[in-house]
């Protein structure tokens, strides 16, 4: 998906600045100045806003401020790489030494989502971080970004089919709806479940001595619930799922399901307040 955003005078390497402050101050003039936003002051005020929420150093020495706002006159996406690092208020997490910065308009959620679900998952692997670092040109940071770039699921098939994707480890969850909006699933709804196999080795006597099989797991578990528009979905989602360590070929972790549904009545697409 970068390979259609990126812009490269949106990319710097040791700018002047010395924490977050002086950081979105400069990057907001600097996307005014290439024509992505219309109003710096008010853009400026939405990215503060987004960081009072929560402060978005959410990998150590990796920050992705972002914001929504109609300010904004085209999604973008600019890349600020530091040697040494800056201040970015986050104790925790140490000094910010790569920072992706997404602006939004009011009406592409779904690709603004896209693209902070890819730079979330690929930051977490650490040669595509270490690759970043090292780059001293904006045509190498370019290179990067297209070998780790993946395509997304086309949706000239336009058909309609219900994913339901059987999830037996919740604390995977976080994981499953990262992967499920890098691909453009944005419907999705999440029920909280029981498999039998755990129900019978929890709560029912007559099968009390199958508990060994459980092995100290949770009994509770998610069934994820997805309208999509193409059936090779399912495979694209598995295969991103297996990167990130949920392997559905393995017993016991989950599984897809897709069915083809001959009707829908009403708008399955939800807002999401960003």
């Amino acid at each position: 998906m970068w390979k259609n955003i990126i812009d490269k005078n949106l990319i710097i390497i040791n700018p002047e600045v010395n924490n977050k402050k002086e950081l979105f101050e400069a990057m907001a003039n600097h996307v005014y100045n290439h024509d992505y936003i219309i109003n710096q002051k008010q853009f400026l005020k939405a990215l503060n806003a987004r960081e009072e929420m929560a402060n978005t150093e959410l990998i150590p020495g990796i920050a992705l401020p972002h914001a929504r706002s109609n300010s904004v006159e085209k999604l973008f996406m600019s890349i600020i790489i530091f040697t040494n690092g800056i201040d970015y208020q986050n104790e925790e997490m140490g000094p910010a030494k790569i920072i992706f910065f997404f602006g939004c308009t009011e009406n592409q959620n779904k690709e603004y989502l896209q693209l902070l679900a890819q730079s979330n998952r690929l930051l977490k692997k650490k040669k595509f971080r270490e690759a970043l670092l090292i780059c001293k040109t904006q045509d190498e940071v370019i290179s990067i970004l297209n070998k780790y770039d993946d395509e997304v699921v086309s949706s000239e098939e336009k058909e309609k089919y219900l994913l339901i994707l059987t999830l037996n480890n919740i604390n995977n969850t976080d994981e499953v709806m990262n992967s499920m909006i890098e691909i453009g699933i944005t419907n999705a709804s999440i029920l909280d479940t029981t498999s039998m196999a755990r129900k019978l080795a929890y709560e029912m006597p007559v099968f009390a001595g199958l508990s060994y099989m459980a092995q100290g797991k949770s009994k509770e578990s998610n069934v994820i619930l997805a309208h999509v528009e193409n059936k090779n979905t399912a495979n694209i989602l598995a295969e991103l799922l297996k990167e990130n360590g949920i392997d559905l070929d393995k017993k016991g972790v989950g599984f897809i399901q897709i069915i083809r549904v001959e009707n829908v009545i009403g708008n399955y697409e939800e807002d999401i307040d960003l």
